[in-house]
């Protein structure tokens, strides 16, 4: 039953009322599986404009909807539960943590509503390089300049070799660079964007990219104003690349000072952190969330978190997915979702041939 059920198998059970029925049955046999899930914004694909519309995972009246089956069937915990849960004490039936990662702008007005008539604490990964630094996050300028480049054929020489052809299909181009960026062996950006200035044709311009970061990445005042209301923030790394590219002693870099920031910011401790794209954390990097100073690591797309296999440093998480409906959700929630063959990779850093063995990860 760890398996993910299909969409029409999930519709099935629902209908039948036997979802709501392992619900019961899972609280009663008193074996808790933690469910963590991730959002990362909230509306519609056709909301993103130019921007990436892979990160809209629920709209607000679904997840409105989603948090009513978590009030039915299961028990929303907090962070602090998590921490404890992870250092021997017990959770309660069905456990379910809501986490939202990135911090975008537009998530607290949207998400706040739902989750305080819900009566549902959640946890923000903000990574902190981002707030009132003036840039978009670098998929979504991806996205934005994949969208505006009319060229027909576009040869990339950075991260790796690429052929694009952004003026057909600028979704797939987009995809395409992404991808690449997300297993790019120690990713200078910089290099990348002028890559695709000289290849591509195409730039932004850096008065009109920080007006499009302040409307679409949180400031600190709002990252602050989102811990006021009883909301917990913690780390989704810095520069937000992904660890497993990086050294182990560039990703300890990076996390001390996404901890080192936000503990600046807030005035309290920061303990946890959200993996950017949630590639489980092995091999040379298994000690670096700890040296760096985090208890908690979390993962992306790699199901659910069972006592008997818990890994403080690479607890589970399960994506969403808008449109997904309510048989899908609870599917989710009870099963997990394990988008990925091989969650975790370490490549041999240095080597700018190695590549992840897994299909695409999920979002950012």
């Amino acid at each position: 039953m760890g398996l993910r059920l299909g969409e029409l198998g999930g519709r099935a059970l629902d209908r039948a009322g036997l979802l709501d029925r392992l619900f019961w049955l899972r609280a009663r046999l008193g074996r808790p599986r933690l469910a963590v899930l991730t959002y990362h914004r909230l509306g519609r694909p056709e909301d993103a404009g130019e921007l990436d519309p892979g990160v809209y995972e629920s709209t607000p009246d679904e997840l409105a909807q989603q948090l009513e089956v978590l009030r039915a069937h299961a028990t929303v915990v907090s962070l602090a539960d998590v921490r404890r849960f992870c250092q021997g004490h017990r959770l309660p039936p069905n456990p379910v943590l809501v986490t939202f990662d990135d911090g975008y702008a537009d998530v607290p007005a949207q998400a706040l509503p739902v989750l305080r008539k819900a009566g549902v604490p959640a946890t923000f990964f903000i990574p902190t390089g981002f707030p009132d630094a003036g840039r978009l996050f670098w998929w979504d300028r991806i996205w934005l300049l994949m969208r505006r480049c009319r060229r027909a054929r576009v040869e990339l020489h950075y991260p790796e070799r690429l052929v694009l052809e952004p003026a057909r299909a600028p979704a797939a181009a987009a995809r395409a660079l992404c991808w690449a960026v997300k297993r790019a062996v120690n990713l200078d950006l910089a290099r990348l964007w002028d890559g695709l200035e000289a290849d591509a044709g195409v730039s932004l311009d850096p008065v009109e990219e920080r007006a499009l970061a302040a409307r679409t990445v949180l400031s600190w005042g709002a990252v602050r104003r989102l811990r006021a209301a009883g909301m917990d923030v913690q780390s989704h790394s810095h520069d937000h690349v992904i660890l497993n590219t990086l050294s182990p002693e560039a990703a300890q870099r990076d996390l001390a000072r996404s901890a080192r920031v936000l503990r600046e910011a807030l005035g309290e401790e920061v303990y946890a952190v959200a993996y950017p794209v949630g590639y489980e954390i092995g091999g040379l990097l298994r000690g670096v969330p700890a040296a760096a100073g985090f208890e908690l690591g979390f993962t992306n797309g790699t199901g659910l978190c069972v006592e008997s296999r818990l890994d403080p440093l690479n607890v589970p998480r399960i994506s969403m997915d808008v449109g997904m409906g309510l048989a899908g959700y609870k599917t989710r929630v009870l099963f997990g979702d394990r988008r990925w063959s091989h969650p975790t990779w370490t490549p041999d850093i240095g080597d700018p041939a190695a590549r992840p063995a897994s299909a695409s990860p999920r979002g950012a």
